[in-house]
């Protein structure tokens, strides 16, 4: 049985690695943003969806309309900041929510932008990620 095993596992490692497939996970890899290009694994959905919740209401009290639309669309802020850095990665449910966003990357950079305010004067680095954990905008928190 071994016999048989052996070989099928490196005929499959060799054919994932020849069709681009990786071994490393990029959830925590920048992408072009310096952000995660995946939503990475939320290991406290109590504190993400409190985070979510703080972040909703400040937005309601200081946003605009459009500011407040864009707000209503997150679900869970995974992540750990302080006074001086940190990095907030802002799940949404844009891309499968209960309505339709017109415009995904104009909410997702008007999130960024919000988010940004609410954080001042912190040099938080924020990636927005749609309903199916990839990145829609970011930025490198500087």
């Amino acid at each position: 049985m071994r016999a048989v095993i052996t070989p099928l596992l490196c005929v499959a490692v060799t054919a994932a690695l020849l069709t681009g497939c990786s071994l490393h996970d990029d959830s925590v890899g920048p992408g072009p943003t310096g952000v995660a290009t995946k939503l990475p694994q939320d290991t406290d959905q109590a504190k993400s969806s409190k985070q979510a919740q703080d972040f909703r209401s400040w937005v309601d009290k200081h946003g605009d309309g459009s500011q407040q639309e864009a707000a209503a669309r997150v679900q869970r802020i995974i992540g750990d900041w302080d006074e001086k850095s940190g990095t907030a990665f802002i799940s949404t449910d844009i891309n499968g929510g209960p309505t339709q966003v017109k415009d995904p990357a104009s909410t997702a950079e008007t999130i960024v932008k919000t988010f940004t305010a609410y954080m001042e004067p912190q040099q938080t680095r924020v990636g927005v990620y749609d309903v199916f954990g990839q990145v829609l905008t970011g930025n490198s928190g500087t």
